[in-house]
């Protein structure tokens, strides 16, 4: 029977409690992003003694109910991107195909349920010897190292550890590794390792992809609010003629990156040619690392030479890309950007010839 059917029996006060019950565990069969035991254990860790309380039967319920509407509405959008895509023969990125694919929770309750499940995970990981396998002991440790981190910081990366998880992410992927080990135990404890890793990733990664159109609306939030924050700056539109303009002329006409987390964009970057003209990550999401993530991508497809102005008083931004090697190239007056604000030129990597005036 379908998710739905037994849904539905869960909510059926007519049939006996230990039924409904049991349709519970049934409809987590059939929707466990996490896998059965760690779905099961965050939706009743979270709705309290369901095999008693009716009303922490249904809370658990709407709380897997609540992720999978957030699955589904996902994937319906990303369907209609990939069909979009593949007319322009654009390839799945391995990163987004993990993304999408591997141990994530969807929803609003995406951290929470992610981080509980790591710290399940890692209570785990400590019992049993580790098995004797040379091609898993730094690829172990240097996870291991990443879980702790991720733990103490209530489930943040250290920025140090970023790269080194999307590293180990990589080399747990190209390890084959299978069930007819000799060693025992070395092939649950493999995927444990690879589970954690990914659910890190999941949580605490943004995912760097190409914008479509359908992500237009979401990135003119993220432009609007961030904006919002840099109260020197003038009026000069309103929120219908720039979410007009980012649909037709930034997604539309220019090389647009977005950064997903937990399934919403959280930041942008766009190009036309050599100039990087917009980098904005929403206020929320900030300090989490999406945009040097962003920047990496668009350094990535640039590598030759990338530049960009940045308005004087906006320190934080200058000294993020001061960080990540850009140089000061100029000062402006203002007189080439529509506020009038003096501006700052900065280049990437120091010595290119210009890439934009």
């Amino acid at each position: 029977m379908s998710f739905g059917t037994y849904a539905r029996r869960v909510r059926n006060q007519d049939l006996p409690y230990g039924l409904r019950y049991t349709s519970l565990r049934c409809a987590v069969e059939r929707y466990m992003p996490v896998g059965y035991n760690a779905t099961w254990d965050y939706i009743t860790g979270r709705a309290g003694r369901i095999r008693t309380d009716e009303t922490a039967l249904l809370r658990a319920l709407d709380i897997l109910e609540t992720s999978r509407k957030a699955r589904l509405a996902e994937m319906a959008a990303f369907a209609l991107r990939r069909t979009t895509e593949k007319r322009d023969r654009r390839i799945l990125s391995a990163d987004e195909h993990r993304y999408r694919h591997g141990w994530r929770w969807p929803g609003p309750d995406a951290h929470q349920a992610m981080h509980r499940t790591v710290q399940t995970l890692w209570a785990q990981h400590q019992r049993p010897p580790f098995p004797e396998v040379p091609s898993l002991v730094t690829l172990d440790s240097t996870v291991a190292g990443c879980v702790q981190t991720y733990l103490r910081q209530g489930g943040a990366l250290h920025p140090d550890h970023r790269d080194i998880l999307r590293s180990c992410l990589a080399d747990l992927s190209a390890v084959r590794f299978d069930h007819r080990s000799p060693v025992s135990g070395a092939f649950s404890y493999f995927l444990r390792l690879r589970k954690m890793a990914e659910l890190m990733a999941h949580d605490a990664l943004p995912l760097v992809r190409r914008a479509w159109h359908g992500d237009a609306e979401r990135i003119a939030d993220v432009f609007l609010a961030a904006r919002g924050q840099m109260t020197y700056l003038p009026r000069l539109h309103t929120d219908e003629e720039t979410r007009a303009w980012i649909a037709g002329v930034v997604v539309a006409r220019q090389e647009t990156w977005v950064a997903e987390l937990h399934g919403q964009v959280t930041g942008f970057a766009a190009l036309d040619g050599q100039c990087l003209e917009h980098l904005y990550v929403a206020p929320e999401a900030q300090g989490h690392g999406v945009g040097s993530a962003l920047l990496a991508q668009v350094r990535k497809v640039r590598p030759g030479l990338l530049d960009l102005h940045v308005f004087q008083r906006n320190t934080g931004a200058r000294r993020f890309y001061e960080r990540h090697g850009f140089t000061l190239t100029a000062l402006g007056d203002g007189t080439d950007n529509e506020e009038n604000l003096p501006d700052a030129h900065y280049r990437w990597p120091t010595g290119a010839e210009p890439g934009c005036r």
